[in-house]
């Protein structure tokens, strides 16, 4: 048996976009990860972060999409979804890969107190 199964834990990038096409509506988001390490730097001990991934998240599940209208920039999530690969050519002819969750769960998370606060994502290129 296969399982085809993403958990992410990030922050928003941006406002969730509620997209019109064929009828249908779903809702896109873009959600940061990044891991931190410790790193002993002489007496004391700092967070090195490693490079911020952006993931593109889809989202079509009515009851879904009702929660994740209600989120914002910067939202603190954890969402579990499929992930979907997309083939296409690019602008100079080149074919390509694209990777895309969609999300079938999604929630709000608090940070608890022992967890860092000052991540700082980079912008999405």
């Amino acid at each position: 048996m296969a399982n085809n199964r993403v958990e992410l834990l990030g922050h928003l990038g941006g406002d969730p976009k509620i997209i019109e096409k064929d009828g249908k509506s779903f809702i896109a988001l873009s959600v940061a990860t990044a891991d931190a390490y410790p790193v002993k730097e002489g007496e004391e001990t700092v967070w090195k972060e490693r490079e911020t991934v952006w993931h593109d998240v889809l989202v079509f599940k009515p009851i879904t999409m009702n929660y994740a209208r209600d989120l914002k920039k910067g939202d603190r999530v954890r969402l579990t979804g499929e992930l979907s690969y997309r083939s296409f050519d690019d602008t100079n002819g080149k074919k390509r890969k694209e990777a895309t969750i969609f999300g079938t769960y999604i929630e709000k998370v608090q940070y608890e107190k022992q967890e860092r606060l000052d991540y700082d994502f980079p912008p999405q290129e």
